[in-house]
């Protein structure tokens, strides 16, 4: 546990989600027809130039496109000049190794939770190697109702790759045991929002009083179908948006509210 700051402060504590970057090992390398270096470049470059002072930065998982040592450099070496902590967790595309090796020091963290203000961030790993659906193990289930048992008196947001709100039925899109997810979350009303990726898609709903996110991906986006018929391939019954990259910031308030935006960058 990381703790920063008093235990009451005024300001709210102020957060940029970035998820879903796929950073690739080659410089000028595109995918789908995007450099997706230089877009988490040009989205970075708004949070840098803003004048509010953010908190921190949660990336959410595929931060690399291949799971390769470059691709991690290369991301560290966007994130690190901001001069803002980043927390990070493994997506699918992730390997959690070589993560760990090339993104852990400095201003760059793989932690399993921080405490700021009246707020706890619990970040869990939803990543199954070899799958691209997410499925929370016994040991982070464990781990998250440990962390909320032990602060009842701290709201609380739950950081993961593989949200729990069924945007796609399709299993690539989804968290396997959302259900076991959720009924954890019931039991504790100092959880006020989920926040999470892998979708590429904005999504800001409520579930029994929580806040349930997904932000974005800095690379590209992804359309999902409203009713899946299971003989069609993922990729026909999917759309990319290769036009726009989003970002999300975030208010955490200490009456436990929260505010949220999405920014988007619309590719020329």
């Amino acid at each position: 546990m990381t703790e920063t700051g008093g235990n009451m402060r005024c300001e709210p504590i102020r957060i940029v989600h970035i998820t879903d970057t796929h950073i690739t090992a080659e410089a000028g390398a595109k995918v789908y027809g995007i450099d997706s270096f230089e877009a988490l470049a040009n989205l970075l470059s708004l949070v840098h130039q803003n004048p509010v002072k953010q908190d921190l930065i949660v990336a959410t998982g595929d931060l690399s496109e291949d799971g390769t040592h470059a691709s991690y450099q290369r991301f560290r070496s966007l994130v690190t000049p901001l001069a803002v902590p980043v927390y990070c967790i493994p997506g699918n595309h992730d390997a959690h190794s070589v993560m760990d090796n090339h993104l852990r020091g400095g201003t760059v963290h793989i932690q399993r939770q921080v405490v700021l203000g009246q707020w706890q961030i619990v970040f869990l790993d939803s990543h199954i190697p070899g799958d691209v659906h997410g499925y929370l193990t016994v040991e982070e289930l464990t781990a998250l109702g440990k962390a909320l048992q032990e602060m009842p008196d701290h709201y609380t947001l739950v950081c993961l790759h593989h949200g729990p709100f069924p945007v796609c039925s399709m299993l690539p899109c989804c968290l396997e045991n959302a259900e076991e997810f959720l009924a954890i979350i019931r039991r504790y009303p100092n959880v006020r929002c989920v926040l999470s990726g892998h979708n590429h898609c904005s999504v800001d709903e409520q579930y029994d009083g929580v806040r349930i996110l997904v932000t974005p991906s800095t690379f590209v986006q992804i359309s999902h179908p409203t009713e899946t018929d299971d003989q069609r391939a993922f990729w026909d019954a999917h759309s990319l948006d290769t036009g726009h990259q989003g970002l999300r910031r975030l208010e955490l308030h200490s009456d436990g509210r929260i505010t949220t935006e999405v920014t988007w960058v619309e590719l020329l």
